[in-house]
Order: C-alpha cells, then sequence, then structure tokens
C-alpha cells in the first residue's frame, strides 16, 4: 500500500473567468439595449482575451461558447443600435428660432424691453 506512487490527480477544468466577465457585461449591455458604446468595446475584448486564455491552457479552461456568444450578443446590439437611433447633424425645426426676415408679416418684432415685461406679467 504505497501512497506515493499513485499519478496525480488532474484538476478539474473551470470556466474561464474572462469568459464568464464577458458574457456578465454582454448581459448588462443587453439590459442597456446597447447605448454604452464603451461597454460593448469592453465585452469584446475580454472575450478575445477569453478565447486566448482557453486556447493557451485547454485542460484548465473551458467557456470557448460564451466568449463567442458574448461577441455576437455585443455585435447584434451594436447593429441594432446602429440601426434604430437617428443620426441627425441639423436640430429638428420646431427648435429652431425664427430670423427676423422670415417672420411672418402680422408679426411684430420683439425688443428686449418687451420680452422683460412679458416676463414681469407671468
Amino acid at each position: 500500500m504505497n501512497v506515493d506512487n499513485q499519478p496525480p490527480v488532474p484538476a478539474r477544468r473551470r470556466y474561464s473567468p474572462w469568459a464568464m466577465g464577458a458574457m456578465v457585461c454582454a448581459l448588462l449591455a443587453l439590459l442597456l439595449q446597447g447605448a454604452l458604446v464603451p461597454l460593448n468595446i469592453a465585452v469584446a475584448v475580454m472575450a478575445l482575451i477569453g478565447l486566448r486564455q482557453i486556447r493557451r491552457e485547454p485542460s484548465r479552461y473551458i467557456g470557448r461558447a460564451f466568449c463567442w456568444l458574448a461577441i455576437a450578443l455585443v455585435i447584434i446590439l451594436a447593429v441594432l443600435t446602429a440601426m434604430l437611433e437617428p443620426t441627425s447633424s441639423a436640430p429638428p425645426a420646431e427648435f429652431m428660432v425664427p430670423d427676423e426676415e422670415h417672420r411672418l408679416p402680422d408679426e411684430a418684432p420683439i425688443t428686449p424691453d418687451e420680452g422683460a415685461d412679458a416676463v414681469d406679467e407671468l
């Protein structure tokens, strides 16, 4: 009964911490509807680091599917966010103040003193 000659028991494989972090942050990005672009970029970087860690030590880490799922999720969120958010370079017309020459003929120009009287009346 010689105990010293037994081969060492291999360590249990566990999920890569980078893969788990990427997946948790991807779910957070999903809850925020992809509005935080730096978070989306951070998820992709963490997932790539997780894939690298799994490739270097396959006997120790698992979680390749989590990494690819996190990358796919942030890409889909980025595409949907870009499609749904309007990007207008000019402000909408209803927020613009009309110029003096574009006023209607029945409108009298407002002088600074009249504007102050209007505020006092309120």
